[in-house]
């Protein structure tokens, strides 16, 4: 069993993981969807423009935080080390996702201003699924912390 000074640090360290997803996922979702509804397609276009660089910045922060903790705790960690290698793992592929997905940024608004619709739309699916890779990896992440916050971490076979 771990000390409960671990358990406190792992919810305080879920709670902080988990408001920097549901940001995540309200400004990928929901703001995107107000800007084209409420404002006139120039303002919308200039203002996601300058969204969407911040919205991967943060997520790139927030993955890079969580695998540099991931990666800090594994000789201090109470948990099973291979559980703590998949944490850390998953943290850094959420990383890895959404900066791919930021570095696209600047050739789908190239695409876009050259009008090259079909290059437009294929990197934008490939941003989309970036994202998404990112966000699924994120809730794997912030599922992978909860379920051991209690200490069930024993189906791990112990070498002895």
């Amino acid at each position: 069993m771990y000390h409960l000074t671990e358990a406190y640090l792992l919810a305080t360290f879920i709670a902080l993981v988990a408001a920097g997803w549901g940001a995540l996922v309200a400004g990928g979702s929901l703001l995107p969807v107000l800007f084209q509804r409420t404002l006139p397609a120039t303002h919308a276009g200039r203002l996601l423009r300058a969204y969407w660089p911040n919205y991967f910045k943060f997520a790139m922060g927030l993955g890079l935080v969580a695998t540099l903790v991931s990666a800090l705790a594994f000789p201090f960690s109470a948990l099973p080390s291979l559980y703590v290698l998949l944490l850390t793992c998953v943290a850094a592929i959420m990383t890895s996702s959404f900066f791919a997905a930021w570095s696209l940024i600047p050739h789908i608004n190239a695409a876009r201003d050259d009008g090259d619709n079909p290059r437009f739309a294929r990197l934008h699916r490939y941003n989309l699924l970036l994202t998404a890779v990112g966000l699924v990896c994120g809730t794997a992440l912030l599922g992978g912390m909860i379920y051991v916050l209690p200490g069930q971490f024993t189906f791990w076979p112990t070498l002895s």
